[in-house]
């Protein structure tokens, strides 16, 4: 990691540090003076159980974030497995796209060209789910091949400029964690996001009385404008950033690729995929005592070959009636792979 790719997990920090150091002197340690005081004010007195409540609530949030965003920054985000001779077979030479016969490519070329395929049709799906890998090139539906790093491409997976290397099931490129986002920390993103607008939440409640009661010590006779500027305007500031962190987080969820022919392509995939949306849920999250924490708990590798049946589908057609059928004719296969050097079939 360069130096540079270090400054805006550097400039998360401080931003975090920032607001941390506001909340707690400006916010919370008075509400705890004022707990032990006998000087009542109503804006700086919780009892003693929220107080503690508040703190305690805070300060998981806050270290669940820290730990998510340390993760998210320093874990692998998932490379194409190379460690295993079937492994490179696949990846290095293409032995999946060698295992389809004539047949199959032509089909899966053309349902994956065409945009106005029916994907509802029973045997196109059963089809599609018996594929090793379903995910093919815009123009022709050819297999995908990278040729920077020189691999074939499994689903989901793309090259990132960035990291100059093939990211499996690859979201994006975050540059607030210097880090791409991808199978193996995928989790640890979304619990960052989740734990960070739960901590903004959080802050913008708790702090919502002593924001009111800088509106009201602003309007009385003894307003000091040293406390207001050193005090006050600080937590205007935090309560502020805090909801345009919030809003800006659910925006970023809530982003939709408008491109048709993506749109094809991601509902190609989707057939594969998907299996409804509480099994989804389990496929990223795992099993409900690890919802929370960053752990992946999954045999998958992340190139959703093995895990979907590879061997199961890859010599595979879907015949009329909707069945699926082991391909026996494979004779052509060599001939079909040999004429297709040529002109890149897999690239």
């Amino acid at each position: 990691m360069t130096i540079s790719a270090c400054m805006y997990p550097a400039l998360v920090l401080m931003l975090i540090v920032s607001l941390y150091s506001v909340y707690v002197v400006n916010n919370l340690l008075p509400q705890v003076v004022a707990v032990e005081s006998d000087d009542h004010n109503e804006f700086y007195e919780p009892s003693a159980e929220e107080l503690w409540i508040v703190l305690s609530v805070f300060h998981f949030l806050l270290g669940m974030l820290l730990l998510c965003f340390t993760l998210a920054c320093v874990q692998s985000p998932g490379y194409i497995p190379l460690d295993h001779e079937e492994d490179q077979q696949r990846w290095m030479h293409g032995l999946i796209g060698r295992r389809l016969s004539s047949n199959d490519e032509t089909k899966m070329r053309n349902i994956i060209s065409d945009p106005n395929t029916d994907l509802k049709d029973p045997a196109i799906i059963q089809f599609l789910r018996a594929m090793g890998i379903v995910e093919r090139k815009r123009r022709f539906g050819y297999h995908r091949h990278c040729s920077t790093c020189s691999l074939y491409k499994p689903d989901r997976t793309h090259h990132c400029r960035v990291c100059k290397r093939c990211i499996l099931r690859m979201d994006h490129h975050c540059p607030w964690i210097a880090n791409c986002v991808g199978f193996n920390n995928y989790k640890t993103f979304l619990l960052l996001l989740i734990y960070t607008i739960l901590t903004t939440t959080f802050m913008i409640g708790s702090m919502m009385r002593r924001v009111l009661y800088v509106f009201r010590r602003a309007n009385s006779t003894d307003f000091q404008s040293y406390s207001f500027f050193v005090e006050d305007i600080p937590v205007l500031i935090v309560f502020g950033t805090c909801i345009f962190i919030t809003v800006a987080f659910s925006m970023f969820l809530s982003f939709h690729i408008k491109d048709p022919f993506i749109q094809h392509r991601f509902r190609v995939a989707h057939i594969k995929f998907d299996k409804g949306k509480w099994e989804n849920f389990l496929h990223v999250f795992g099993s409900w005592y690890l919802w929370v924490l960053p752990i992946r708990n999954t045999k998958e590798d992340g190139t959703y070959v093995d895990y979907w049946g590879e061997m199961k589908g890859a010599n595979a057609i879907a015949s009329k009636d909707g069945k699926i059928h082991d391909s026996k004719d494979t004779s052509d296969n060599d001939e079909y792979i040999k004429d297709a050097e040529g002109e890149k079939l897999f690239s």
